[in-house]
């Protein structure tokens, strides 16, 4: 009782001065709306106009696909404290011990594209593409500040805004900022791992009739990581080397920068319900460079390639799309069918794979492409898709939902990306000639609710086909590189059964949990690491206090993995590869505080609170440390007028 009180009176002095003069919207006896300072919280009488309920967003897919639907603005705290790219994604993703730093899927990702790509993806979970803008229909400005406050200078800054024009159109602007100083060898405020700069602008349209819409972004993200190449260590050296105190880094003048941008335009035309027609436009460009002093620690690479004191590799794939469609809705049943083209140009420092035989990089590729849906319940449909890539690669796969079960299977061959085919840079060079990859995957689950428990079995197989990954391996003859891509010459399969329970211990205690275990054969089998066991749950106490004006939510948060052989990561060519490190299971606990007043929202962190008790910490990837025991704080507040 006694830490109950501490933590709910923390909360209110933090949140009061917030909230105590915050504008208010009132209507008076007359019906006049008028504005004062004041406390809302203490007010009973406050009536105010606008809010989460008037401001509603909904995504381009939702249009395109005749999905019509709107949500309104989320004001809840469950999981507000989970801020971090890593623990939104449940730790099913491997990085380098901090917020920002390259990251890679432990199980293995069907790629979106079946034609060509750079296959440069560690930073794939900090760019937010087209299809995750969200388009506000608002009946008064909209904004939102949240500021992330971490222990030790990890620091994220959000910001967005959007407003209508009038009832048909609207405009916006998101921005994200991370500014996250190293965890490891810190000289002061400031030293950053990683630094980055994402923003979209976007807007909408539509005439009077509904027939034209129209819906546009841009999207720049700029992201730059300071790579320190694991704790420096010598053989034989124990594990509690990288987690001593004064355990020094492989690298301190080397870093990676990518930059992307999007310009995205979709517009329709609607003749009725049974024909409309629409066009898309992106114009993408996304530029991986690596930099570094090779006078530092020369030993660090296996290789040198380009013999250049200053290390400049990079990396840059642009193109540009069209997409024609034919669409409708025939009853129940929505039909789409497309033609796609895709002009790409992609382009090496030190490489031009047109001198190469069977690499081109000035490519135009055409799609055609359809899309089924059966029902108009967003809970209760079945789905179909398919597209082929003219030269013989192609997607095809399908789903079915409703309240208690779902299943999902897709099956794709897709073109082996730039960086397994061809590559030059200063640390690296190869050409090769890999075949098409396969993918296939059905995933079958139920919804199980029994009352105060809730199950939710379910079971996928994923089987891999001419797989293309990197491995490190011992040096043989005239080649000294260690970490090259690699094919697998046999099928790999992938099968992992998972459990998911919820179980409402009482109306304010929850506790969420779910177990995976997988199982993967097939003769390279060797090719993926996944750990057989992954585990994760919550258990938290929810409350509201204060008549009413105070919504407060504490819990723990676990993690765990058995112990597995997990991926290295190379910086020089930004790609994680298969070696023989054994990373040690270890549980990840984190207690977390997620409290609501009026309309601002904030959370308090503590981060791995296991390793107080544990002699060492847990490796996040192979010679790099995870994140230790620290304290986030972090702060929400929206604005209607």
């Amino acid at each position: 009782m006694f830490f109950r009180k501490i933590i709910l009176g923390s909360i209110c002095l933090l949140l009061g001065s917030l909230a105590g003069q915050a504008q208010i919207i009132e209507v008076d006896e007359g019906g006049e709306i008028e504005e004062r300072s004041g406390s809302s919280i203490l007010d009973d009488t406050t009536k105010q106009v606008y809010g989460p309920t008037t401001t509603r967003f909904t995504y381009e897919a939702n249009i395109k696909y005749n999905n019509p639907h709107y949500w309104s603005i989320d004001t809840s705290i469950i999981d507000l404290h989970k801020y971090q790219f890593i623990s939104r994604e449940e730790y099913l993703y491997n990085n380098l011990g901090n917020i920002g730093t390259p990251a890679n899927s432990i199980f293995p990702l069907q790629p979106e594209v079946i034609g060509q790509s750079a296959g440069f993806t560690i930073f794939d979970l900090y760019w937010l593409g087209p299809d995750k803008i969200k388009y506000y229909d608002t009946k008064s400005p909209h904004s939102s500040f949240n500021i992330i406050w971490g222990g030790d200078g990890r620091a994220i800054t959000d910001v967005n805004y959007a407003r209508n024009i009038d009832e048909r159109s609207g405009f916006g602007f998101d921005y994200r900022g991370l500014f996250i100083d190293k965890q490891i060898q810190r000289s002061g405020r400031g030293d950053r791992n990683v630094r980055g700069t994402y923003y979209t602008l976007y807007g909408h349209y539509g005439t009077r009739d509904g027939k034209y819409k129209v819906l546009g972004n841009f999207i720049r993200n700029n992201h730059l990581v300071d790579e320190y190449g694991g704790i420096l260590t010598n053989p034989g050296d124990p594990i509690a080397v990288y987690f001593d105190e004064n355990r020094q880094l492989s690298l301190t003048q080397a870093e990676n920068n990518e930059l992307r941008t999007n310009f995205h335009l979709y517009h329709q035309y609607k003749l009725n319900n049974q024909i409309q027609l629409y066009h898309q436009f992106d114009r993408y460009k996304q530029q991986n460079d690596f930099n570094h002093n090779l006078e530092e620690n020369p030993d660090y690479f296996d290789f040198v390639e380009v013999d250049s004191a200053e290390v400049r590799d990079r990396s840059k794939i642009t193109y540009r799309q069209h997409e024609l469609g034919l669409k409708g809705d025939i009853g129940k049943t929505f039909y789409n069918f497309y033609y796609k083209y895709r002009d790409i140009d992609y382009r090496y420092k030190y490489l031009n794979p047109d001198t190469i035989p069977g690499v081109d990089s000035d490519v135009g590729e055409s799609y055609g492409g359809v899309n089924l849906r059966f029902g108009n319940d967003s809970t209760s449909y079945i789905e179909a898709f398919g597209e082929y890539l003219q030269g013989g690669n192609f997607k095809i796969g399908g789903s079915i939902q409703n309240s208690w079960f779902h299943a999902r299977a897709i099956t794709s061959q897709f073109e082996p990306a730039y960086i397994y085919k061809a590559y030059r840079g200063s640390h690296d060079v190869w050409v090769n000639d890999f075949d098409p990859s396969l993918f296939t995957k059905v995933e079958v689950g139920l919804n199980v609710d029994l009352g105060i428990l809730t199950l939710k079995p379910s079971v996928s197989n994923t089987l891999l086909g001419s797989y293309l990954y990197f491995r490190e391996q011992e040096p043989s003859g005239e080649v000294q590189q260690t970490v090259l891509p690699s094919q697998a010459s046999s099928d790999i399969n992938i099968l992992s059964p998972s459990l998911g329970l919820e179980l409402d211990i009482s109306k304010k205690l929850k506790l969420k949990s779910t177990v995976i275990a997988t199982n993967v054969s097939g003769g390279s089998a060797d090719a993926v690491n996944i750990p057989d066991i992954y585990a994760r749950g919550q258990i938290a106490f929810n409350d509201i206090s204060f008549d009413g004006n105070l919504e407060w939510r504490l819990g723990f948060d676990a993690y765990w993995r058995s112990t597995y052989f997990a991926n290295g990561y190379d910086p020089a060519i930004m790609q994680f590869y298969v070696h023989d490190f054994e990373v040690k299971a270890f549980p990840i606990i984190d207690f977390f505080a997620d409290a609501k007043v009026n309309r601002a929202r904030i959370f308090l962190k503590l981060n791995n609170v296991y390793e107080i008790f544990s002699p060492t910490g847990y490796f996040a990837t192979p010679e790099y440390p995870g994140q230790t025991t620290i304290f986030d704080f972090g702060l929400e507040w929206a604005f209607y007028d």
